[in-house]
């Protein structure tokens, strides 16, 4: 692959991008319900056009101050391999291309993260590159499948 077609944005005062193809779209600001049971990075669930969906505190998985919800921030709807999620963050840019040899995959010596897919060189500075795989932890992906389940049991026994 000579390209990298990404989507960049901004998350806790740092340029961020993931790959085009995990992006379903960019929604505006929506409001979560919260998930008993759930990790720390989810925030809790929103319902779109009857697609239930978890909202994911990226910030908080980086370790990064998080942002205070905001009435235009926009959200990432991705896809992962194992479910769609949304990601609330700062700003969204215009799809970018880049070079292959401006980008330092992950792992590499140079870019020491399991999060990111690697690291692009643009004329701006950096733009790391979030592996949307890496979004929930193994652990977190777990704790969030068994808080849906427990909340589809109490919706079901209403």
């Amino acid at each position: 692959m000579d390209r990298y077609f990404v989507l960049p944005f901004w998350l806790a005062g740092q340029h961020v991008a993931v790959s085009l193809d995990s992006v379903v779209r960019v929604l505006p600001a929506l409001l979560w319900t919260p998930l008993p049971g759930a990790p720390d990075t989810v925030f809790g669930l929103v319902n779109v056009r009857g697609q239930v969906l978890p909202v994911v505190d990226l910030a908080r998985r980086f370790a990064w101050p998080a942002a205070a919800p905001a009435l235009w921030q926009p959200f990432l709807w991705l896809k992962t391999r194992q479910r769609e999620l949304l990601v609330p963050v700062e700003a969204v840019e215009a799809a970018a291309s880049c070079a292959a040899e401006d980008f330092s995959p992950a792992p590499h010596p140079q870019v020491p993260s399991a999060f990111l897919k690697g690291v692009v060189r643009t004329a701006e500075g950096l733009l790391l590159i979030q592996d949307v795989e890496q979004v929930l932890s193994d652990a977190d992906e777990e704790r969030l499948a068994e808080a849906l389940v427990l909340a589809r049991g109490a919706h079901g026994s209403d």
